[in-house]
């Protein structure tokens, strides 16, 4: 039994790591997080094995065979020829997901599963506009529940899978929708696509996409990471890493200490620049939309960087951390939506700062992406005479009736100044 067990240590079993990582459900020292639980679980439809069956998913069981039958239009043909596809090739499907996420279910009922989940998002693709659901023959607040439900982890079709059943000409077509899909949802209003001349109420958006050569998306979410971090290239400085401790907190903090919060123009959404200047500081951020849709977002895209199989730099959590530390008050919050940089479809700005609070908990983020940056602000903030000089234009120049208030002051010192001067040396 003792040698049995040497042999385990002689020859060990690697954890795969790759950029094509299995569908697998959320790591579970995330999901037993009760607050963050119901992030994880789809609301109205299920999307591949994890939560096939559920009961609280039968009302969207109903859905998916009507979009599924618009998609083939109603034709046996079409339905049995896609479906042959699903069969042919449910070897190979099977190996882009976990064993514990394909469940109990054979071959034959994941292969029709995968058949109408795909037909049904290939239509929900062509329709992506979900205030004019009127096609897809739903109602608006279905329409909201399934946009967030195609971008849970627990809750992928493989790409390919998209693939096998799509009419379309091309991947780079296919992907075209996807794309689309994700902009009109989950992208700031100025990100987003526009729609195409003459087009009518609820057509698809016009959305340029940039050829490129890198490989074609591991699913739904995959291809949002990848949204994301467009463009984005991080500053690896390892020597910033440790060199000092950080002293600023919050926004405010860094407001007193005359770095203003600019809006960035970037592309990617998780690009942070900062710019130190004479007298003062500026902290470029792209624009944010926070609405229900950002925890769920965000949290998924994070329970995705720490799949064992993922090699990344999480570069989400990153940011995600990054965020939390400027925001620790409404105030941060009020800051962040004077610059226009965050907009906030929640409510209140306390509902905004806790939010990031909480989804910011137990993150393990990489500090050599924002290291440079967070070094950079430090010494601008160690810097005492721009405090100073920040301090005093917040006193006397930050709203037009502290202007004036100086201005007058300073007139009032001035003939007084006067004054005395002609009453010690009298004019002759």
């Amino acid at each position: 039994m003792a040698q049995d067990r040497y042999a385990l240590l002689e020859r060990p079993c690697p954890i795969s790591r790759s950029t094509w990582p299995k569908i697998q459900r959320v790591a579970r020292h995330l999901r037993s997080r009760e607050a963050f639980a119901k992030y994880y679980t789809p609301k109205m439809v299920s999307l591949g094995p994890i939560h096939h069956g559920e009961p609280h998913l039968q009302l969207g069981e109903q859905y998916k065979l009507m979009w599924a039958s618009m998609y083939v239009q109603g034709n046996r043909n079409q339905a049995q020829r896609l479906h042959r596809e699903i069969i042919v090739n449910i070897k190979d499907l099977k190996d882009l997901y976990t064993l514990d996420a394909l469940g109990h279910f054979n071959d034959d009922e994941l292969a029709w599963m995968l058949f109408v989940d795909g037909c049904a998002l290939l239509q929900i693709l062509k329709h992506p506009d979900i205030l004019h659901p009127e096609p897809l023959k739903a109602k608006v607040d279905q329409m909201a529940l399934v946009r967030q439900d195609a971008l849970l982890l627990e809750n992928q079709l493989p790409f390919r899978v998209l693939q096998l059943l799509s009419d379309l000409p091309d991947d780079h077509t296919l992907i075209k929708d996807v794309d689309t899909f994700l902009l009109c949802h989950h992208f700031s209003p100025d990100q987003k696509p526009k729609p195409k001349k003459g087009a009518k109420e609820g057509d698809q958006c016009e959305i340029d996409i940039e050829s490129d050569s890198l490989p074609n998306p591991v699913h739904l979410l995959d291809e949002l990471r990848k949204k994301v971090l467009h463009d984005f290239r991080p500053r690896h400085d390892q020597e910033s890493i440790g060199s000092g401790q950080i002293t600023y907190r919050n926004l405010k903090e860094l407001k007193e200490a005359g770095i203003q919060v600019k809006r960035s123009k970037s592309k990617s959404p998780i690009d942070i620049t900062f710019s130190s200047y004479c007298c003062r500081g500026e902290l470029k951020l792209p624009d944010i939309i926070v609405d229900e849709t950002i925890a769920p977002t965000y949290l998924n895209l994070m329970a995705y960087e720490v799949c064992p199989d993922f090699d990344n730099q999480y570069e989400i959590s990153s940011y995600v951390e990054f965020l939390d530390s400027l925001i620790d008050h409404p105030d941060d919050v009020k800051e962040l939506r004077k610059a226009r940089v965050l907009h906030n479809g929640l409510g209140s700005d306390q509902e905004v700062a806790e939010l990031f609070n909480v989804i910011s908990t137990d993150l393990v983020p990489n500090a050599a992406i924002y290291a440079s940056l967070r070094d950079e602000i430090e010494k601008h903030y160690q810097k005492k005479y721009k405090t100073w000089f920040a301090l005093a234009y917040n006193t006397y120049f930050s709203n037009p009736w502290s202007i004036i208030a100086f201005i007058a002051a300073s007139v009032a010192i001035l003939l007084t100044f006067v004054q005395t001067w002609f009453a010690a040396f009298p004019a002759h």
